[in-house]
């Protein structure tokens, strides 16, 4: 009921509160100007609307509306006065409002590409039941981290005949991180004693396990749910960055390396 009224409710308060204008879509359209700026219907209702929601036991009275109407009037008012003073060139504001811009441009474009990875996006009985065994497993390895596939296999072959001698082998590592965005991630699918070749970022990584062990899990059936929720977020995120992976691959983007040398 009360989402039947409201809508009257503001219409009658625009009529009241508007200043005499050309026609009567203006006055329907406006709730009320200040210094000759507007306050449009539209935006007054998500005004109303966001109050409504801070405040659920808010009652919408012809009297609670002035008052926030009011509060809009009062900010536009110290708005006005902000620019008068020249405020809004102020270099600091100007980046403060720039940020703010991008963190909420980045924001949208982020759920935007959530919402339509939630669409194709889905998590499966067996990738659960694999999730879960890998809780109950605990890593021991020994790695090296190189530039290139090939060095990458030169070190594999080292690691597979047992030598550890060169420094830069780092191990054993205990890994018990079983979050998709850690790439030892699929280190936990070998069997002990096995070398892989892992894709990183921006390099190789040649594995070997030295030790596979098992370590108290919560029973599947207790954590079913919150693996799924767990693994489905965890694949927006892995969506993401190969998706700005795949921005950065086709954009053209020029370091200037000197410049980059000055920075301390």
């Amino acid at each position: 009921m009360m989402k039947k009224i409201f809508p009257i409710i503001l219409t009658a308060l625009s009529i009241t509160l508007v200043a005499c204008g050309t026609g009567q879509k203006d006055k329907i359209d406006t709730v009320a100007t200040v210094n000759g700026s507007p306050v449009a219907l539209k935006e007054f209702q998500k005004e109303v609307s966001i109050a409504a929601k801070r405040d659920p036991a808010l009652k919408l009275t012809e009297e609670a509306l002035e008052h926030q109407l009011h509060t809009v009037i009062d900010r536009k008012l110290m708005v006005q006065e902000a620019v008068k003073k020249g405020l809004s060139q102020d270099e600091k504001f100007l980046d403060t409002i720039k940020e703010f811009w991008e963190q909420t441009l980045i924001r949208e474009l982020v759920n935007s590409k959530s919402k339509e990875w939630s669409e194709r996006l889905f998590v499966t009985d067996e990738e659960v039941q694999a999730h879960h065994k890998r809780i109950g497993t605990r890593l021991s390895l020994r790695l090296l981290d190189v530039e290139s596939k090939e060095k990458a296999e030169e070190a594999r072959a080292e690691l597979a005949s047992g030598s550890f001698e060169r420094a830069e082998v780092v191990g054993p590592l205990l890994i018990e991180d079983v979050r998709l965005a850690n790439p030892l991630y699929a280190a936990f699918d070998l069997s002990e004693g096995e070398t892989a070749i892992i894709k990183g970022r921006d390099d190789f990584l040649a594995v070997r396990v030295v030790k596979k062990e098992q370590i108290p899990a919560p029973v599947l059936g207790t954590i079913y749910g919150e693996i799924k929720e767990s693994l489905l977020e965890q694949k927006k995120e892995k969506a993401l960055e190969d998706w700005l992976e795949e921005l950065k691959g086709t954009a053209k983007i020029e370091i200037n390396k000197e410049t980059l040398k000055k920075v301390k």
